[in-house]
């Protein structure tokens, strides 16, 4: 998707938790294998007692106040999450909506597992686009939290932390500039984290937690593996090609500065973006997640307030946010300090 004119980020706000489960600790405890953790690279994982609907409250309320824009001025508020919300058969939208006292908005929710970040952003441009609204407010929230989940061991190749993040969008006003988005999906590979149980009719009818390791194993030994590989190469190459081709701009203009992939394990980022991408681009890979874990629906927008925060671009370079998630989809968006 192409904006032109560009879309506007007014701020990017990312709220993380003061506690921490640090790698040390959990080796220690045998919570994660020394390999795995070497392997996958993290330092620490955020770790939160507040509930996810409550850290989307947070980063949204310091979204706003960075920009300095009134809740009376927001038309739309998107919320993606990945993981439980804290009800049973209730929209956690509404909750945020009424605690930022956003009562002019349409409320949205949009669920595409890690991808989510990414959907609500196209949602939210979309309507915008069309005239529905000129200020939008996406926002993510995730607790990984036990006994069903555990955010070192319930994964491979990922560890999970806790968090809350947002993106103001504005069809005029703030320092970033959306410039395109792309999406590339292959379902062929949704039944990698379904797994081989039956149906359930209940959560956790089958398992008593979420077991994602046994999973991707069965899959791979399935004789999966070697496709699976090939997959990736080319669905991140031709996300990363159409996101710049629509946003106008060569693989190799000097101006990309930063490359920002999912909040995954080093080794995968290592595998599935340095490499894959190695030559393509002048930019910079960054991994930003070692020290809070993967964010679930809220890697892109982390990433974006973590590059922000660091200063990363000058005005006229170009960042690319990477997002993907199971089933399988990449996405990315291209966003240019102004």
């Amino acid at each position: 998707m192409r904006f032109d004119p560009p879309l506007r980020i007014a701020a990017a706000a990312l709220w993380l938790p003061d506690d921490c489960e640090t790698v040390i600790d959990a080796v220690r405890a045998g919570t994660i294998e020394a390999a795995r953790a070497a392997s996958n690279g993290y330092v620490q994982l955020a770790v939160s007692d507040i509930p996810p609907p409550e850290m989307a409250v947070r980063a949204g309320a310091a979204a706003l106040g960075q920009a300095g824009f009134g809740p009376a001025e927001i038309g739309l508020l998107v919320h993606a999450w990945t993981y439980y919300q804290g009800h049973d058969y209730w929209e956690p939208v509404h909750y945020i909506m009424n605690e930022l006292e956003l009562y002019s908005a349409v409320p949205l929710g949009a669920s595409l597992g890690c991808n989510g970040g990414f959907a609500a952003v196209e949602v939210a441009a979309c309507r915008m686009l069309t005239g529905q609204a000129r200020t939008a407010l996406v926002t993510t929230a995730e607790r990984f939290c036990p006994p069903r989940f555990d955010r070192w061991a319930s994964n491979l190749d990922v560890s999970y932390g806790d968090s809350g993040t947002a993106l103001l969008l504005d069809v005029e006003r703030g320092p970033f500039e959306v410039l395109s988005t792309a999406n590339v999906t292959d379902p062929h590979l949704e039944g990698m984290y379904r797994g081989t149980t039956p149906w359930n009719r209940v959560p956790f009818e089958h398992a008593e937690t979420v077991d994602i390791r046994t999973q991707i194993r069965a899959f791979m030994a399935a004789g999966h593996g070697p496709a699976f590989g090939g997959v990736v190469t080319r669905s991140v190459q031709q996300t990363v090609r159409s996101a710049l081709e629509q946003a106008g701009l060569a693989a190799d203009d000097p101006r990309i500065r930063v490359i920002a992939p999912p909040r995954f394990g080093a080794e995968v980022i290592l595998h599935s973006y340095t490499e894959v991408l190695a030559g393509m681009t002048k930019a910079e890979i960054v991994n930003l997640g070692r020290g809070t874990g993967h964010l679930g629906a809220g890697d892109m927008a982390a990433n974006l307030a973590d590059i922000d925060a660091a200063g990363m671009l000058e005005p006229g370079q170009v960042a690319l946010m990477l997002s993907a998630t199971a089933g399988f989809s990449w996405s990315g968006m291209v966003v240019r300090r102004s």
